[in-house]
């Protein structure tokens, strides 16, 4: 039977003898989430039946009526029905594409998100050639694989977990195995394909967290995973409200350096 993050994370806390209501309090942190990954970052067991959800770069497919931002890269197309069923817990459209355009090497961020609803006929739009986009660095189009994942805020300290702080209670030897718990959870969750593209969870932001001004996270994008630099994380998120009535134009843009 395969062993779930929760099971998983259990297990970690009785073999580090934590109380299960301090490993409780941690999993109640989770927020899953959806990582897009190139073929060969994929789990061994997800390969067999692996079929791509998406695809990095190249010119998009959008409607004849519309034009791509000027000077904005295509960054990201996302299959939205081919996602996995019920991974993701905001209001992620379940058809027709995403398209992603942002700058994602300049602070503070700018993009623009389309959804292409299913059965609307498209077209290629590459009028713009590839020396002329915004950023020359882009990847070769290449495929994307979905891993469905779990996240949880970084806890460098975990101050705020109540239940972690009275366990603990300043005991030193307390304290290393609530440290060393979170180091097992980081090890459970986040495997090479964690380092790509991610739908929803949490934002897992170097600098500002945006869930610590009211924000749930939609796309996150590091750098290295579209184009050749590894120095920027561009994050996209807003309102649940905002995300669910698919007011997109209205998503925040953040590039943290």
């Amino acid at each position: 039977m395969k062993t779930t993050v929760r099971d998983a994370v259990l297990d970690a806390g009785r073999v580090l003898d934590v109380p299960e209501s301090v490993v409780g309090a941690f999993l109640q942190l989770l927020r899953p989430c959806v990582h897009l990954c190139p073929f060969d970052m994929l789990p061994e067991e997800l390969r067999a039946d692996a079929r791509p959800v998406g695809r990095v770069a190249g010119a998009p497919r959008l409607p004849r009526d519309m034009t791509a931002p000027a000077d904005l890269p295509h960054v990201l197309t996302v299959d939205c029905a081919a996602l996995p069923v019920g991974s993701l817990d905001i209001d992620f459209p379940s058809d027709g594409h995403l398209v992603v355009f942002a700058e994602i090497s300049d602070y503070p961020g700018e993009g623009a998100v389309v959804h292409v609803p299913a059965g609307v006929e498209t077209v290629e739009d590459d009028a713009r050639d590839a020396e002329d986009s915004h950023d020359p660095e882009l990847h070769e189009p290449f495929p994307l694989y979905a891993v469905p994942g779990s996240t949880m805020p970084d806890l460098y300290s975990w101050s705020g977990v109540t239940e972690a702080v009275e366990y603990a209670g300043g005991d030193a030897e307390r304290t290393r195995r609530v440290d060393r718990l979170v180091g097992e959870i980081d090890k459970i969750l986040y495997g090479r394909w964690s380092d790509d593209i991610q739908l929803g969870g949490h934002s897992r932001a170097w600098q500002n967290p945006v869930e610590d001004r009211g924000d749930v996270l939609f796309i996150r994008i590091p750098e290295g995973a579209v184009c050749e630099g590894d120095a920027h994380l561009t994050l996209i998120a807003g309102k649940r409200d905002l995300i669910a009535e698919r007011r997109y134009d209205e998503l925040d843009f953040e590039v943290e350096l």
